[in-house]
């Protein structure tokens, strides 16, 4: 039986896919409106086809004359197969087709970007009497998104002037379907990669939920045994998410952590590590979840990141006091409000003062992550006019990488401690931990990621 399909397109000229004829190498043929562009054989190896047991019959093939993604989705690229008996078209997979449209519909949207306003505005007007309505509205939505991201971001003075409130349907999803509307001007991100809902897939009691708790346990002992042997504390810090402490905006449940979370800081009390855990969720409720977190983003207002940094400063030491009043309004965008209308929403935040010594505070050494990974980055910090003297080693994600923004503990460590390397990954690193000799270990993760247990 003979099985094929092709795979990918690439603009200008690359096409591949697989074609299995009971082991035989057949004879690949592209067409462009009925003339031959292109030709290849199904002979190269795949790990995925040879798993399944196929064998070498992967084709990629460079075209003579280049093509576009119009070009395919107007039916004038064909590909087929050739061998002894028959001359067959090779179809393109559903999910394929689909995503070349989407790219053709961001090359169109790109000259919807650069065209004058007046001549944009005929367009709009003639062609509404011809588009089925809602299929109008949501042109005119992407388009607007695109020249309304021009206006420049609102200014931080007279905070009222510059920008709206606005009142959304609860329950509203964003078009990429990861988020949501919740109550009270609340927005969460729900699916996706992070795909936050499955933290409350299994109940507290089940098998798996108890063995991935034991597996943090048996890293963080691990993680403590490894820096005490370097004559340096170590303090894991975990964040809740926000679904679960504001779980009632967002569906009207009750709030609560995960099942996992849970299980894992019972753990932790019962395993006498309590002395070098920080609880987010705890340090939090202090000040109360709402006041905590952001209404337009997954992260903490200034007074949430404070509240956890200084419930991590009482285990260094119990004299270190961090004060800090929030009383300086600023308007800023958040990571959630984006995906809903295609164009940055605003809320207002309020953070504090800058402590005198933050004027001390240097980078050192800053190495980004690599394009399109968000981890992997370092950034080195000294602040000789910093209260605190100890030299502090950080790992951890989005919640302490934003060294500027008093929401993150990055901010927080860069700015009272004298050295402070912050490195934005979820594994220790244990090469660098020897190397630089820090007073202080932390290790800091998210409820959302505690299903994925770090090699160190």
């Amino acid at each position: 039986m003979i099985k094929c399909t092709i795979d990918s397109f690439l603009e200008p000229n690359i096409i591949s896919g697989w074609v299995y004829d009971n082991g035989k190498q057949v004879e690949i043929e592209v067409k462009k409106n009925d003339h031959i562009i292109g030709i290849g054989k199904n002979d190269l190896p795949r790990t995925d086809l040879e798993s399944a047991g196929l064998g070498c019959c992967a084709f990629s093939i460079e075209t003579m004359e280049p093509f576009s993604y119009y070009d395919v989705i107007s039916g004038s690229i064909n590909v087929f197969y050739k061998n002894a008996s028959q001359r067959k078209a090779i179809s393109i997979r559903d999910d394929v087709m689909k995503s070349i449209k989407f790219k053709v519909m961001s090359h169109i949207l790109k000259e919807f970007q650069n065209m004058d306003a007046n001549e944009l505005e005929m367009y709009i007007y003639n062609e509404k009497k011809s588009i089925n309505e809602n299929i109008y509205y949501a042109q005119l939505a992407a388009i607007s998104s695109l020249n309304n991201n021009k206006v420049s971001t609102p200014r931080h003075i007279d905070i009222n002037k510059n920008i709206s409130p606005l009142h959304v349907k609860v329950g509203t999803v964003s078009p990429d379907l990861q988020c949501e509307v919740g109550t009270g001007g609340h927005l969460f991100l729900t699916r996706g990669s992070n795909n936050v809902l499955s933290i409350y897939d299994h109940a507290y009691n089940e098998k798996e939920v108890e063995e991935t708790a034991e597996k943090w346990v048996n890293l963080f002992k691990a993680r403590l045994d490894f820096c005490n042997s370097l004559g340096a504390r170590f303090i894991e810090v975990i964040i809740p998410d926000k679904l679960s402490v504001l779980r009632e905006q967002y569906d009207g449940m009750g709030s609560a952590p995960s099942p996992l979370l849970q299980m894992l800081e019972c753990k932790i009390s019962k395993n006498k590590l309590s002395d070098n855990y920080v609880s987010g969720l705890q340090s939090i409720e202090k000040i109360g979840f709402i006041k905590a977190f952001r209404k337009i983003d997954t992260h903490f207002h200034p007074i949430g990141g404070h509240s956890v940094f200084k419930d991590i400063c009482r285990k260094i030491s119990s004299c270190y006091n961090i004060p800090a009043q929030f009383n300086i309004d600023y308007i800023t965008t958040g990571d959630i409000g984006k995906r809903f209308f295609g164009q940055d929403l605003y809320e207002v935040c309020s953070r504090a003062p800058h402590p005198a010594f933050h004027s001390g505070r240097k980078i050192l050494e800053q190495i980004q992550p690599q394009s399109g990974s968000f981890t992997g980055g370092r950034v080195v910090f000294k602040n000789d006019k910093a209260p605190f003297g100890e030299k502090v080693v950080g790992f951890g994600n989005s919640f302490m990488n934003d060294y500027e923004s008093q929401a993150s503990l990055g901010y927080w460590f860069s700015t009272f401690f004298r050295e402070f390397h912050l490195i934005t990954h979820s594994e220790v690193n244990k090469d660098y931990v020897k190397n630089i000799n820090p007073d202080i270990v932390i290790g800091q993760t998210v409820e959302r990621f505690l299903g994925f247990i770090p090699n160190f």
